[in-house]
């Protein structure tokens, strides 16, 4: 398994854990991350983070993930 694709397997797995029960359990990144896969900016409010900022903080390979990982999510 390539490093992308345990990644992707990774935070989709994130994703689905914060749709079922919130973010609590996840590290920043995840939280970032999830908050961003699900349209929950209220999230990244409460976190401190601005959009550019939640962007920056998880880097190009997640973000180069984001959309795919929403798109599975909705399967």
């Amino acid at each position: 398994m390539s490093i992308d694709n345990f990644e992707y397997r990774h935070l989709l797995a994130k994703c689905r854990d914060a749709r079922a029960g919130g973010i609590s359990a996840l590290s920043t990144g995840e939280q970032i991350a999830a908050a961003l896969v699900l349209n929950r900016p209220e999230w990244l409010t409460q976190m401190g983070y601005t959009m550019a900022e939640a962007v920056d903080r998880i880097g190009l390979i997640w973000c180069s993930m984001l959309l795919q990982v929403q798109r599975d999510l909705g399967d």
